[in-house]
């Protein structure tokens, strides 16, 4: 009976859970789309929830944490001059840093 009980709970549990309305993962950019999308965020001060979840996958790829960590503050900024500035910086500062790692 017990176990009958558990059947039924985790059948009814699943029951909304079909693949149609499973989102699959987004892709993070690759270590050379990189500056190229931080540069586009500097000159818009926009960045969307896509392209946030992009770069932000992208750079902890890279094994740039620090950098993801400071991607995902900007939706907090409100400010777009602000958020141009602080891409740009973010945007030299990954460049120098992707180049060191492929410096032999």
């Amino acid at each position: 009976m017990l176990i009958r009980t558990l059947l039924l709970a985790l059948l009814v549990m699943t029951w909304g859970c079909t693949a149609s309305e499973l989102t699959p993962p987004t892709e993070p950019l690759s270590q050379d789309q990189l500056v190229p999308m931080l540069d586009k965020i500097a000159e818009t001060g926009l960045v969307d929830e896509e392209q946030l979840t992009q770069l932000t996958a992208g750079l902890e790829v890279a094994g740039l944490m620090g950098e993801a960590a400071t991607v995902q503050q900007w939706p907090s900024i409100e400010n777009e001059k602000q958020v141009k500035q602080l891409a740009k910086q973010l945007s030299a500062q990954v460049d120098k840093q992707l180049k060191s790692q492929s410096v032999p």
